[in-house]
């Protein structure tokens, strides 16, 4: 019996070994030419297509319409143009687009085809990160430092609000139903439970973060002043991916590669491959958005 216990127990910390897995950087490269946008959010379809909002290319000057679809070889193609002031942005569980509109103090929900619709301005103020479950919408109020949570039915409350929330910028979320938010106004990734208590999770260098996502047990954040790129576990232990901190737009490997005020990043369907999208002009003002340019982590996990 104690063996059989013994052999149980193995397995479940090698699966959770496993679930939290950090993956190493093999190399960085550049995608795309340079997109005249600024850089806003990033979602990956099904198919691999990236999307990319445009935020407007100067930070307190928001009103990029945009949202660019580029192609795994790197096409870039105007999906939509409708917007008013795309930041962050989810795909749903039900295939359809979310956008925020941080100058509109509005998220539009979009069809495959293009179709653009107000979904909720509500309780909407100066939204940024979107978390779409299949029944709920979490969005993240910079403007309010708060977390605001519309259901099926389109009723608008607050889910989280705190001074530990300093301009919620990205937000992602777990199997368990925490939230994590990356603070723009500070180095703090925040954690938001389901009962909506808030907390410090994780501090990252810089004193400004973009956007974050979640894999296996690892969160993946954009340290954007520090010009890194960066995994959290679910135990707050951090390891940097890639990026030197240097300003640039270097390629090659984990230790060498620059980036330059990146802002958020998405997986390939196989997530092999990272996508960041990173600033090319080069400046030392960080209200500096575009042109924007998609580096890629290639991964080996």
């Amino acid at each position: 019996m104690k063996r059989s216990i013994s052999i149980v127990c193995l397995l479940l910390i090698s699966q959770w070994l496993v679930a939290q897995k950090i993956p190493k950087v093999e190399k960085v490269s550049t995608l795309t030419e340079p997109i005249e946008a600024g850089s806003g959010g990033m979602e990956v379809d099904r198919l691999g297509n990236i999307y990319m909002s445009n935020f407007g290319e100067l930070l307190n000057q928001a009103g990029g319409k945009e949202i660019f679809k580029i192609s795994a070889v790197g096409q870039v193609s105007v999906f939509v143009n409708e917007i008013n002031g795309a930041s962050g942005s989810d795909i749903g569980p039900d295939g359809r687009f979310y956008q925020s509109n941080i100058s509109g103090n509005k998220v539009s929900v979009i069809d495959a085809d293009g179709t653009v619709q107000d979904y909720v301005s509500v309780g909407i103020y100066s939204p940024v990160g979107l978390v779409k479950t299949s029944t709920d919408l979490f969005v993240a109020n910079c403007g309010s430092n708060s977390i605001q949570r519309v259901d099926s039915g389109l009723q608008s409350t607050v889910f989280a609000q705190s001074n530990l929330l300093k301009c919620p910028n990205g937000l992602e979320m777990d199997p368990g139903g925490n939230l994590y938010a990356a603070n723009f106004s500070d180095g703090n990734i925040i954690k938001i439970d389901p009962m909506g208590n808030v907390s410090v999770f994780a501090t990252l260098p810089g004193n400004n973060n973009g956007h974050l996502t979640f894999y296996r047990g690892v969160l993946f954040v954009v340290a954007r002043k520090a010009n890194q790129i960066w995994a959290i576990d679910m135990e707050g232990n951090k390891t940097l991916l890639a990026g030197s901190g240097e300003n640039g737009n270097k390629d090659g490997s984990a230790e060498e590669s620059s980036f330059h005020f990146p802002n958020d990043l998405a997986f390939s369907p196989d997530y092999n491959l990272l996508y960041v999208n990173d600033v090319v002009r080069k400046s030392d003002d960080s209200r500096v958005l575009g042109p924007v340019i998609i580096r890629v982590l290639h991964l080996k996990w």
